[in-house]
């Protein structure tokens, strides 16, 4: 075992052909480990550095960043190499789903091992490689073992190797079954290419048992042209002798050709009634399809000007949101202004308001004063007078000094109404400043 430079390593010519990349978790848990613990098993590669086994750790190398890489290198042949290059990636990934590739696989472990396409033996003498590997003795059962299939399996495989690239690119996507393709893998490459040009990928919705009686019908047809074209030569071939023994021979070939040429019944188009009618459907549903996605566009296109015409007026709201507040903000000083200005006008009112309130207060308890006093000191001349004349009969002593006293009461409830009137008369200017 030695050690190469990553550089020096190129992916071996087959790789692509014969086995996908790992991925997902696969590619994820080898990462894990190279990084962790390096390359342990090494790769195998030619002299020239070209990989037979190991592409996946080379990829992980690059990704990590390694110079180096340990490699085992092998000095043989482009057969032997590709050989190891199956026979040690299969126990590796295995778990390549893809027909085609595995298809390409087994082709080769056949043509290695000289097996016909039938499972036997051809002769092996013609191949030292081949026969040390088979020791003479492998077979499709072999090839079969190989690729992890069943026998029956293998010998499908094999037969789509005989698909044109359109065909086996369908069946790689999953789009044809490998019963279906092996169908029509027994037809010729012409008649694959004009079924394709006519069907295109809609070959691969046609049932297994459709593929089988297709394909019978266009070996038959195919069949009868053959057979056509050998009568017309050897009708040439005879009239360009021109014996007379010749003439009823040419007379037979001549009606067969006639027969075979006028049977329209028999006779097979590459693409059956059924299919053309439904390419028929196919092609006017996409002329409606094409309809749809213009009517779509053209509403598309109507409501990117709404959408544009709304993006327009946000626009311009934000930009009168954006003047507002510079207005405010620019407004706030004189607003503060205006209030220091306006406020000793408040106060005065203000103060106006609270003598109201106490005038008001003050009105109340001297009407309260002067309706007691009317009470006591009675509410007339004459009144006070018989009252007076009452009390100097009693109290001659005292009279004097009651009637003085009486005469200062009512003096006081005199002024007290008339304080009362001024205080209601200040009351109502306030209320009609106030409104």
């Amino acid at each position: 075992m030695s050690e190469m430079s990553i550089h020096r390593l190129k992916p071996h010519p087959k790789n692509a052909e014969y086995y996908a990349d790992l991925t997902g978790e696969k590619y994820e848990e080898l990462r894990r480990s190279i990084e962790a613990h390096g390359i342990r098993d090494p790769l195998k590669v030619l002299p020239d550095g070209t990989i037979i086994a190991g592409h996946q750790r080379w990829r992980v190398a690059k990704e990590l960043g390694l110079e180096r890489v340990p490699v085992v290198i092998y000095d043989i042949s482009e057969q032997e190499a590709e050989y190891l290059l199956i026979a040690d990636n299969e126990e590796r990934r295995g778990e390549d789903r893809d027909p085609m590739r595995k298809a390409r696989r087994a082709k080769f472990l056949a043509e290695y091992w000289k097996i016909r396409r039938g499972g036997e033996r051809k002769n092996v003498s013609d191949s030292e490689g081949a026969n040390r590997q088979n020791g003479g003795l492998k077979t499709i059962k072999d090839v079969a073992e190989a690729i992890g299939e069943p026998q029956r399996s293998t010998e499908r495989l094999l037969k789509l190797n005989d698909l044109i690239p359109e065909l086996q690119y369908l069946v790689s996507s999953g789009k044809l079954g490998t019963t279906a393709a092996e169908q029509l893998a027994y037809l010729s490459p012409e008649i694959q290419r004009s079924l394709y040009k006519a069907l295109g990928d809609e070959i691969a919705s046609r049932t297994v048992a459709e593929t089988k009686e297709l394909r019978k019908r266009l070996e038959e047809a195919e069949q009868r042209d053959r057979e056509t074209a050998r009568l017309q030569q050897e009708l040439a071939t005879l009239r360009e002798r021109g014996r007379d023994e010749d003439l009823a021979r040419i007379a037979e070939l001549e009606s067969e050709i006639r027969r075979l040429q006028n049977r329209p019944a028999e006779r097979v188009e590459v693409v059956p009634d059924a299919v053309l009618r439904e390419i028929e459907d196919w092609k006017r549903r996409a002329v409606e399809i094409d309809r749809e996605r213009q009517a779509l566009e053209e509403k598309y296109e109507s409501l990117k000007v709404v959408l544009q015409q709304h993006q327009e007026r946000i626009e311009r709201l934000k930009a009168e949101n954006t003047r507002l507040k510079e207005g405010a903000e620019l407004a706030q000083p004189r607003v503060a202004s205006t209030a220091k200005t306006v406020d000793p006008e408040w106060q005065r009112i203000e103060r106006e308001k609270e003598s109201f309130h106490e005038l008001m207060q003050a009105y109340r308890t001297l009407h309260k004063i002067v309706s007691a006093a009317a009470d006591f000191i009675f509410v007339s001349d004459e009144e006070a007078e018989a009252f007076i004349q009452k009390l100097m009969c009693e109290y001659p002593q005292k009279a004097e000094t009651w009637q003085s006293e009486a005469l200062v009461l009512r003096q006081a409830a005199m002024a007290m109404e008339r304080l009362a009137n001024s205080l209601e008369l200040q009351y109502t200017k306030l209320r009609l400043v106030k409104s």
